[in-house]
């Protein structure tokens, strides 16, 4: 009766193709099933059962305090050598315990402390049998799928899994705000029992088939180990480099699940944004994250982990401050804009540490001995998330009653007016803390060791410069609004805020690429990608409160994008960048930016873009020449004074190349245009 349960010696090729596909169905079924039990929903069922601040705290730790249960999980695995008969078991009742939690209110009187406290009780069941789902399911899996395909299929799989999280739980928030409207008064609370149980009866029943046909492999025999369990746990925090690692990594999961769980919360309660909202918010933020995994990835390869944990979790810091602005007190005309921008750098930033921080838990271990280090390391992590929500519950409460306000006061012979400057109460003392706290944390990343890490400045010039893109990207740039109001000289003092431009300077280049792209399949013309880009660049322009300040950046980042797209075309260099040099002096010339401003900076990304598409960098120069002197009577300059704004970009590019490709790129420079170029440039 239960022999689909029992391992298979042999596998062919079409048997392990079509488990894995099995496998995926059940992990996106999963990740249904999640995306109506985590994450707003579930917060949103929480304070309908009438929890607070503490309650939702405990529910956010569960499902990382339940992570201590992968340790007997591995034990179990290694005793019984079957995977599947321990992993289906779990995942078919895991499903079927959404349904007691989705009863709760049928069962008991809703909103009530006894409703919060079974809810949290099924909740803990749930955990630990996610434990030794996902614990025996990895092995499975991994034994599946070929070494050099591992990463790009879990990659795949955990974008699958996002895709439904993201879809699912967005339509559960319409369904709820629908079911408000028409029940009667008290029954709210039963959209997210329909939710639960018909999630159970659709995606669990259909999760738990499909694991039930994937065929697993059996174990390779078990590799003996004289080292004693004690002493495999003991072993990294008797090393003084990963001691430095697991404190770090116990600190910052503290720290930062000291808010984040509650970022839900705030909206719905504070904020007064309506589910839906919040399940669209959330998404975005999965969308983001998802992106910049690739983009984390690559430069984590060339520049060191440890300084991309750097970069991405002093860039969550500034996320988690930035919610202490989403009002003021109250919601008003920037809060939407704040929380969209919030949850786009929120989503980039997770994917840097989440990323990081296992690869260097991998990394940092002593050699041969990564798999007990890792495992110690996760559950260090799983600790400090399972306490930190817990801690940020008692802290909201505690504030809930205390408010601190400070305003500033205008006297004058018409009469006294009164500006709020700061007015901190419950959820912004939290995340204010957490903020300051997280800077501290930081400081225990410093001492540890990664062979091959670059200086954080060395890392973050690239990523704002220099920073190969990827083929598909965001086309809305977040943060624009907050770096348009002050320098760039004050805000890279902020923590989190130089990375913030930095991933704005990507986003821009990367989003021309991307329109570049979608104009170009097939023969590129010029009048085209002027375009796109001018679209582009417009879209970004309108979320900008100062254009003017900031026109040679926009200009350099726009045109060095587009000529990033050569590559993914079979348009001609010369259409690419004229037809980039166009849209984007067109669209600067209309907000006003100044036009030698913006041939130069055009001119510069062009030879940039050039030199990271390795491109032929003399053809990008007269191409870039060649669109100067076209955009210039729409500029009110002439040909002259337009070429020579342009060589002096170029000049100032070239400057980066090696002598051999300066020569070719200033002996592509007519002799008079070069000459003024040197003479703007020595000015």
């Amino acid at each position: 009766m239960f022999s689909f349960l029992r391992p298979q010696p042999t596998l062919t090729e079409q048997e392990t193709q079509r488990s894995l596909r099995y496998m995926d169905w059940s992990g996106m079924s999963a990740g249904a099933m999640r995306s109506l039990g985590t994450g707003g929903l579930m917060a949103a069922y929480a304070l309908a059962l009438g929890a607070n601040n503490l309650e939702v705290g405990v529910i956010a730790a569960l499902p990382f305090i339940t992570h201590v249960m992968r340790l007997p999980a591995v034990l179990l695995v290694e005793v019984f050598r079957g995977r599947k008969a321990l992993g289906w078991p779990a995942f078919a009742l895991m499903q079927l315990v959404w349904l007691p939690i989705g009863l709760v209110p049928f069962l008991l009187d809703a909103p009530g402390k006894p409703a919060v406290v079974l809810m949290i009780v099924f909740l803990g069941v749930h955990g630990a049998l996610n434990s030794l789902w996902v614990t025996t399911t990895n092995t499975w899996m991994r034994d599946l799928v070929s070494p050099d395909r591992l990463a790009s299929y879990f990659g795949r799989r955990l974008a699958m899994m996002i895709i439904a999280i993201s879809v699912i739980g967005l339509a559960g928030g319409f369904f709820v705000q629908w079911w408000e409207s028409i029940a009667r008064p008290g029954d709210e609370v039963l959209a997210f029992s329909f939710l639960l149980v018909g999630g159970v009866c659709v995606f669990g029943t259909f999760g738990a088939f499909a694991m039930s046909r994937a065929v697993e492999p059996m174990m390779p025999p078990s590799a003996q180990s004289e080292q004693s369990l004690v002493r495999m746990l003991l072993a990294p925090l008797q090393d003084p480099n990963y001691f430095r690692l697991i404190r770090f990594l116990f600190a910052w999961s503290l720290v930062s699940n000291l808010a984040i769980p509650f970022f839900a919360i705030y909206m719905l309660t504070v904020i007064g944004v309506s589910l839906p909202v919040v399940m669209g918010l959330t998404a975005l933020g999965h969308l983001s994250n998802v992106l910049f995994v690739r983009v984390w990835g690559s430069f984590a390869d060339r520049m060191g982990s440890k300084t991309v944990l750097s970069l991405s979790a002093s860039l969550y810091l500034l996320v988690i401050i930035g919610w202490v602005f989403t009002t003021h007190p109250e919601r008003y005309f920037l809060t939407m804009p704040l929380l969209v921008a919030l949850h786009l750098l929120g989503g980039a930033a997770a994917a840097g540490v989440t990323l990081t921080v296992n690869t260097l838990a991998i990394k940092v271990a002593p050699e041969g001995r990564a798999v007990p280090f890792s495992g110690v390391a996760g559950m260090m992590v799983g600790v400090g998330s399972g306490i930190g929500p817990i801690l940020g519950g008692l802290i909201a409460d505690y504030f809930s009653v205390r408010s601190l306000d400070l305003s500033v006061t205008w006297s004058a012979p018409g009469g006294i007016t009164a500006l709020p400057a700061v007015s901190l109460s419950g959820f912004e003392f939290l995340f204010g803390m957490a903020f300051v706290l997280g800077l501290l944390s930081l400081n225990l990343l410093a001492p540890l060791r990664e062979t091959g890490e670059v200086s954080r400045d060395t890392a973050l010039a690239e990523l704002m410069a220099g920073m190969a893109p990827v083929a598909r990207a965001v086309s809305s740039v977040p943060g624009l609004n907050m770096v348009s109001s002050l320098s760039y000289g004050y805000l890279r003092h902020i923590p989190g805020a130089d990375v913030a431009i930095g991933v704005t300077a990507y986003q821009l280049a990367a989003s021309t690429q991307a329109a570049v792209i979608s104009a170009g399949r097939g023969r590129s013309g010029a009048a085209a990608v002027a375009n796109q880009v001018g679209t582009v660049l417009s879209y970004t322009a309108a979320r900008m409160t100062d254009t003017t300040g900031y026109g040679l950046e926009l200009a350099r980042h726009a045109t060095r994008g587009a000529v990033h797209a050569v590559d993914d075309i079979t348009g001609e260099l010369g259409n690419v960048t004229q037809g980039a040099m166009l849209g984007t002096l067109r669209t600067l010339h209309q907000l006003q930016v100044a036009p030698a401003e913006a041939l130069r900076g055009a001119a510069h990304g062009v030879i940039q873009g050039a030199l990271e598409a390795q491109r032929d960098l003399a053809g990008a120069a007269e191409a870039a020449l060649e669109a100067a002197r076209a955009a210039a009577s729409e500029l009110g300059m002439t040909d002259e004074e337009a070429a020579t704004a342009a060589a002096a970009g170029i000049r100032e590019a070239a400057q980066a190349l090696e002598p051999e490709g300066f020569e070719a790129v200033i002996s592509a420079l007519p002799e008079g245009v070069s000459r003024g170029a040197d003479e703007d440039s020595a000015e």
